[in-house]
């Protein structure tokens, strides 16, 4: 004998009742393409060694900046060259991209780039402690930010992922409390082997949509994308939700429970009038 259907109507008809929807997904391009590099573990291990050894001069100036004894020693020549630090970095990198920025809106090519290859001196190469920074809003810009501060397509700057651990070794190093962020300029001539090393190892940031940031002739058409608006089937129940279902029987009780106490007041005051 076969199981008799819910009676039409019934919260058990409706919840078998389903009608074919199409649900619009958006893709957004200006969200995806810039990834980190990829380095593989020794490489960074290695790059983290050349750091330490490196800037240890330096980070003996700064221990005796500290006590107040740095007058007596010679500034290093790496002082102009490096900066440490997230907010030290990010400036300087926001004033290297400038020039391409304003480009975006002006079209000056020729007048933008001589801007940023005829500086004194060029950031060429970003560290980042990302595995030990808990906060990915630090570290999240910094994929867009090197691309838009790179010289040109042929002559990018360079983000380099440090290993876990690496940021204790330089803030020793450095006599630095929680250093996660430095930056080089191409033309510090100490670190010319560990250069090369990062331009034969460490590969290029990718932003698709911003390909023609370098192109001779820049157009803001050539940088949007149409959006790709794509359509989902997909099944939906007929009638109200469960929710809604419920809110509205809420609603009715409520509305009844008004008009009983409504009522009984009505009937005490007649009461009360006829004693």
């Amino acid at each position: 004998m076969s199981k008799p259907k819910p009676g039409a109507g019934s919260l058990k008809d409706i919840e078998v009742k389903r009608r074919e929807v199409f649900k619009p997904i958006l893709d957004n391009p200006y969200t995806k393409g810039y990834e980190w590099p990829s380095i593989d573990l020794e490489t960074s291990k290695t790059i983290t060694e050349f750091l330490v050894q490196l800037l240890s001069s330096y980070g003996k100036y700064i221990a005796l900046k500290k006590s107040g004894a740095h007058q007596m020693a010679e500034k290093p020549d790496i002082c102009d060259k490096l900066t440490v630090g997230f907010n030290a970095t990010v400036k300087k990198l926001e004033d290297q991209a400038a020039p391409n920025r304003a480009k975006l809106f002006t079209g000056t090519k020729k007048q933008k780039r001589s801007s940023i290859a005829g500086s004194k001196s060029y950031v060429k190469y970003v560290f980042v402690t990302k595995n030990d920074i808990s906060t990915p809003l630090l570290t999240n810009s910094f994929p867009l930010l090197t691309f838009c501060a790179s010289q040109s397509n042929e002559n990018r700057v360079k983000l380099v992922e440090l290993p876990r651990g690496s940021m204790a070794k330089l803030s020793k190093a450095l006599n630095t409390d929680n250093v996660g962020f430095l930056s080089l300029t191409d033309d510090w001539t100490e670190g010319k082997d560990m250069f090369n090393l990062i331009n034969s190892r460490v590969g290029n940031v990718e932003v698709p949509w911003l390909s023609s940031l370098f192109d001779e002739h820049p157009s803001l058409g050539n940088l949007y994308e149409r959006p790709a608006i794509k359509f989902l089937k997909t099944a939906a129940p007929v009638g109200k939700s469960r929710a809604k279902q419920k809110k509205g029987k809420e609603a009715q009780e409520e509305q009844k429970k008004r008009e009983e106490k409504k009522n009984e007041e009505k009937a005490r005051g007649t009461k009360r009038q006829r004693e």
